[in-house]
């Protein structure tokens, strides 16, 4: 079988981590005890069961509006969201890419007519 792949790319995967985009999505979206693991210990909190765990979700807000695309976005049976991020390259503006994320989080959760006591937490 691994004569049919390029010697580069045998390596490359040989030597992929949990870092790697495709592994992290794919346990995290697959691996439900786990992801709700991972969750609990990095944010200090209890969740009960996740519900959805999504790899690669894209949220658009408006057509004109900068859309986001989610590493993995999680629900848990309170209908909190999480969107897990793994970020290795790129940090200059996380703090200001995870305000916008959590904000387009927001605007996605609540419609229109909805007071803002309906919106759900969720963390990013």
């Amino acid at each position: 079988m691994h004569e049919y792949y390029p010697p580069e790319l045998l390596k490359e995967w040989e030597e992929a981590s949990l870092s790697n985009n495709f592994i992290f999505c794919r346990v995290m979206s697959e691996n439900l005890d786990l992801c709700k693991e991972f969750l609990e210990m990095l944010l200090n909190i209890q969740i009960e069961s996740i519900s959805l765990a999504q790899p690669e979700k894209t949220l658009d807000v408006d057509f004109f509006a900068k859309g986001i695309r989610l590493d993995v976005f999680v629900k848990d049976e309170t209908d909190r969201s999480y969107d897990i991020e793994m970020q290795v390259i790129g940090k200059k503006h996380l703090p200001l890419r995870a305000r916008y994320y959590q904000s387009v989080l927001d605007i996605s959760s609540l419609h229109a007519g909805d007071d803002y006591e309906c919106l759900a937490e969720s963390y990013v």
